[in-house]
């Protein structure tokens, strides 16, 4: 791990990212105090891949980084959770899941439209711009745990077309979902891992507390780093 000490990394994506459900003390913070990297964190709590009115999108947060002239040794990202959320009297997704778009002649972020958004093509122009912008810097793909708060079907489905994705454009990931036996359906795991941001008497299904961060997402984010 000492070769990560006094790297810098950048964080983008949503609350999980941010830290939302532990005092804002979220992956970055964790990478500061455990393996000593400088962070910039860009993540905002709702924040969504594909554009949709009134949210943090995710291609604005690389658009303000680069804006600032930010660089980086690393780059720590997720994102797609708030996409395939069905907000309250909806019927789908809030992003549709769209299709890849063939070959890699791809748009990066500046180039995307807002009207018409799709999970799948914004996300292959998140990485594209990533890898081009910021073409020295290592990066690595967040696919969150189990949530209890999401359709299985969609959180699944979302969440193996990111990783498609992220084969199709050799950008390493950390699976979460399907190696962190972290899954919120199950009551214990909600109530001893995710935060009550409801004042329900219990775990919100989705916002890691510290136990969830420290026990189950750090260790295999700081394993994938020191392997890159």
């Amino acid at each position: 791990m000492d070769k990560l000490k006094g790297k810098k990394v950048l964080v983008f994506g949503d609350s999980i990212m941010f830290g939302s459900g532990n005092g804002g003390f979220g992956v970055g913070e964790y990478l500061e105090r455990d393996l000593g990297m400088q962070c910039l964190k860009y993540a905002i709590g709702g924040a969504r891949i594909g554009f949709k009115e009134g949210k943090s999108w995710v291609p604005e947060q690389i658009i303000k980084a680069l804006g600032e002239g930010a660089e980086a040794d690393y780059i720590v990202f997720d994102g797609f959770t708030n996409d395939c959320n069905i907000s309250e009297g909806a019927t789908e997704p809030d992003v549709p899941l769209g299709e890849i778009p063939a070959g890699y002649d791809c748009p990066d972020v500046y180039a995307l439209e807002r009207e018409g958004s799709e999970f799948s093509p914004c996300f292959q122009s998140v990485i594209y711009t990533l890898l081009s912008r910021f073409p020295k810097a290592k990066i690595l793909f967040i696919r969150p745990h189990n949530m209890g708060r999401r359709d299985d079907k969609l959180q699944r489905l979302y969440g193996e077309r990111a990783i498609e994705i992220c084969k199709k454009w050799g950008v390493p990931y950390v699976d979460l979902y399907s190696e962190s036996g972290m899954n919120t359906f199950i009551p214990l795991h909600r109530d001893l891992f995710t935060f009550d941001s409801y004042g329900w008497g219990r775990g919100d299904c989705t916002h890691p507390n510290a136990a969830g961060y420290e026990l189950k997402y750090m260790p295999l984010i700081e394993s994938a780093l020191a392997r890159l």
